[in-house]
């Protein structure tokens, strides 16, 4: 395993770790085994409280790293990237792993075409020893080119598939530190917004799902709140998209209304649920199921349906969330 350029780098890899001891070796692993060598890696240690600094330190002729009080993967992100200064920027969290020749052919695309602010690819999931491919969305669209609307409606770019051109990470502004989840799909939206993005077919990277990971224990109401808070950071900080552009990212968010309204009806939150369920029909007039939900709004009993809602921490795809057994309730 050759070590990565001492002299310069083109592309710098941005790593943030937290009690990532048991994968952090690997995830570095298969950074230094890139068929392309131009590269630096970036770590920051979020409060970690197991060996994760050592295992960094066991490393560092071959990475920067700091530690910080635990701030969260976005905070993370953003410290590595103030720290570095290449051309090109690739993602990886410690978990995951690449493929060798990622950086490689996501490189190659990039300086192939100016037009591009990030380049993503599809990627395995690792759940309990069990291995699936992710495909880059079940909507058919254009490997490449204004793809914002499609991205909009399926989060279809996973984080350690990413590489981005730095100038449109300046421009559109980095992570997003307010929020604890979605972090990563409200900042591929941004750059969406300005650039043309690419999908390469080629499976890429693996990405391994921990129980202990933010994006699991978080609780379902705070994962719709902040995916709602993403989308609608995107619609303030966006304001020159297409119509096409904006009325997708308004269906986006009459459905994470939506989906935030019925879970907090399930909970019995009655008059919370209307406010959602509401702001749905105030982005999209005709969502039927949200016009269904806001009338059981105003009913006493709770829901016992099942509901699928987003967790885009990492892009994930869709889980289910479990819902209370229905009973009689106050309003909330």
């Amino acid at each position: 395993m050759l070590p990565p350029s001492p002299i310069r780098s083109e592309v710098d890899v941005i790593i943030p770790c937290y009690n990532a001891e048991s994968s952090l070796q690997r995830a570095l692993n298969s950074v230094f085994s890139q068929t392309f060598r131009d590269f630096r890696v970036y770590a920051v240690d979020d409060g970690s409280t197991d060996g994760t600094r050592r295992v960094l330190g066991e490393n560092k002729q071959f990475c920067t790293f700091v530690s910080q009080p635990n701030s969260g993967p976005a905070a993370a992100r953003n410290r590595a990237l103030r720290m570095s200064d290449s051309p090109f920027v690739a993602f990886l969290d410690a978990d995951d792993e690449w493929k060798p020749q990622k950086l490689r052919q996501q490189i190659d695309v990039l300086k192939q075409d100016e037009s591009l602010g990030l380049v993503c690819t599809t990627c395995d999931t690792c759940e309990d020893g069990w291995h699936s491919t992710v495909t880059k969305s079940n909507h058919r669209f254009p490997s490449a080119g204004r793809l914002f609307a499609h991205l909009a409606r399926e989060c279809f770019v996973y984080t350690p598939t990413v590489v981005a051109r730095r100038r449109c990470l300046e421009v559109a502004g980095f992570f997003n530190e307010s929020l604890a989840v979605s972090e990563d799909f409200n900042l591929w939206l941004r750059i969406a917004a300005r650039w043309n993005i690419a999908v390469l077919p080629d499976t890429l990277a693996v990405r391994h799902k921990r129980a202990n990971s933010i994006s699991v224990t978080i609780p379902p109401e705070s994962r719709l709140r902040h995916g709602i808070a993403a989308l609608e950071h995107v619609r303030s900080t966006c304001s020159n998209l297409a119509e096409v552009e904006s009325r997708a990212l308004r269906h986006a968010l009459a459905d994470r209304y939506y989906f935030h309204g019925s879970y907090l009806l399930s909970t019995g939150a009655n008059y919370a649920a209307r406010l959602s369920l509401t702001s749905a029909l105030r982005f999209r007039r005709l969502h039927w199921r949200a016009l269904a939900k806001l009338a059981l709004g105003f009913t006493p009993i709770r829901l016992s349906l099942p509901l699928k809602t987003r967790d885009d921490h990492s892009d994930t795809p869709d889980r289910s969330v479990s819902l209370h057994t229905a009973r009689k309730t106050r309003d909330a």
